[in-house]
């Protein structure tokens, strides 16, 4: 990864959670229990700072809250730190790529619940904003993996008010939240929210077995 702080470098924001047993990967808990879902948003994690640290540009790690760990693991990165912002995860998005689009020209922004982001995937993205200023990266459950920008103006506060996250209308509802604007898409990938989802990235090698997951 670059190092100049250049204003013209591509930006990567990536949202985790603290480390926080009972308060990560919360519908994971009754299949895998507490401690379970913590390993799995661990692992989850650490591939999602592995492709980051690919990313051709600069990084930076917004946090739900404070965590030790988490901000020396940015340190050791050479990445800044910050707060998330915001009411609710609309307000959090749209107030973190509006501070990014401060310094740099394009913005990728991801979370941590994607097991095959790389840096091939990152580079569509910002390939897409040569020609729109707003990339969506599907997910195949209506949701999505990262939204990118090129356009700082476009992020008010409220930019994404009503939409309905969390469920099989997110990317449809955010998208609709750009009238008049050309939105890009990414190929659909897909991230990990249940059991399901674990168990198919434990049988491609994603993730490993849980040991003493519950029934």
């Amino acid at each position: 990864m670059a190092s100049t702080d250049s204003p013209l470098q591509p930006l990567l924001i990536v949202f985790a959670r603290a480390l926080q047993a009972g308060k990560v990967k919360t519908r994971l808990i009754p299949h895998f229990g507490e401690e379970g879902a913590l390993r799995l948003y661990r692992f989850l994690l650490t591939r999602t700072i592995a492709a980051a640290c690919r990313f051709p540009g600069r990084v930076e790690l917004w946090l739900d809250q404070p965590d030790r760990e988490l901000q020396s693991l940015a340190e050791r990165n050479g990445w800044s730190c910050h707060p998330q912002q915001g009411e609710d995860l609309g307000e959090k998005m749209a107030l973190a790529l509006n501070a990014g689009l401060s310094q740099a020209d394009r913005v990728l922004l991801v979370g941590s619940d994607c097991a095959v982001l790389d840096q091939d995937y990152f580079e569509q993205a910002l390939r897409a904003l040569n020609s729109a200023p707003v990339v969506f990266g599907p997910s195949e459950d209506g949701g999505y993996v990262l939204v990118g920008s090129s356009r700082q103006s476009l992020w008010c506060r409220r930019r994404f008010q009503g939409v309905r996250f969390g469920g099989e209308h997110a990317l449809a509802d955010s998208a609709a939240c750009f009238p008049g604007e050309r939105v890009a898409r990414l190929p659909a990938l897909w991230d990990v929210d249940t059991r399901d989802d674990v168990l198919r990235a434990q049988s491609c090698g994603l993730l490993p077995v849980i040991q003493g997951a519950l029934e």
